[in-house]
């Protein structure tokens, strides 16, 4: 009888040895996702100029600017752009739904994945809030994945609202709107609409006119 109880003592122990290691391995799978408010910079992330792109998914504008505007930040040594979402309400849920799923591809693939996703919403959507085409097929992450992460995950809905409400109260009204940023002052500078690549020359000249001028 003892013998018995010895094997089910072990067996049981076996058990939740078992289920302890499953549940460690589920654990860091889980984190090994990375934080949902981060920002996924496109270009070196040490650039002293940062781009900030205003921008939502369904706007038809974004479509076309946001391919130009990566080309010219690939072009600079010291740019970095950063995406803001602003799904516009005119947009609906599309706009939202969007912004989550590529706001996912960050946090489960890091900056590649969600420049990527980016990218591949751009050329999907059929625009104005009617949602896209297909799905988002980016390297590394299922697409079962990455829809069941822009359904269920709170933090990353929190992030999505979060950056809207900081848009809004920085009074941004239409997308594309462009931010330029000096990172050693702080200073930036704000644009409507698209924006060449003269203009964002000189804007950042301007920004570095200003910040020579505060240590002189």
């Amino acid at each position: 009888m003892s013998m018995r109880k010895n094997r089910l003592k072990l067996i049981v122990v076996g058990i939740i040895a078992i289920t302890g290691l499953g549940a460690g391995w589920l654990l860091a799978k889980n984190n090994s996702a990375r934080p949902a408010d981060e920002t996924w910079y496109f270009g070196p992330s040490s650039a002293r100029w940062v781009i900030t792109e205003y921008a939502d998914l369904e706007c038809p504008y974004c479509r076309a600017y946001t391919p130009q505007l990566k080309r010219w930040v690939s072009e600079q040594e010291n740019v970095k752009l950063a995406w803001h979402h602003f799904p516009l309400d005119s947009h609906g849920p599309a706009a939202v739904s969007e912004a989550r799923l590529v706001q996912c591809a960050g946090s489960l693939g890091g900056a590649s994945a969600f420049w990527e996703a980016i990218d591949q919403v751009l050329l999907r959507t059929r625009g104005n809030g009617q949602g896209l085409a297909d799905e988002l097929e980016v390297p590394g992450i299922s697409a079962e994945g990455l829809s069941t992460c822009a359904r269920t995950r709170l933090d990353i809905r929190a992030a999505v609202e979060q950056q809207l409400a900081v848009a809004k109260g920085r009074g941004i009204a239409a997308t594309p709107t462009i931010e330029v940023t000096d990172s050693l002052t702080g200073h930036s500078m704000r644009l409507e609409g698209p924006v060449d690549s003269a203009t964002l020359l000189s804007v950042v000249d301007d920004l570095a006119a200003q910040a020579t001028a505060s240590k002189e």
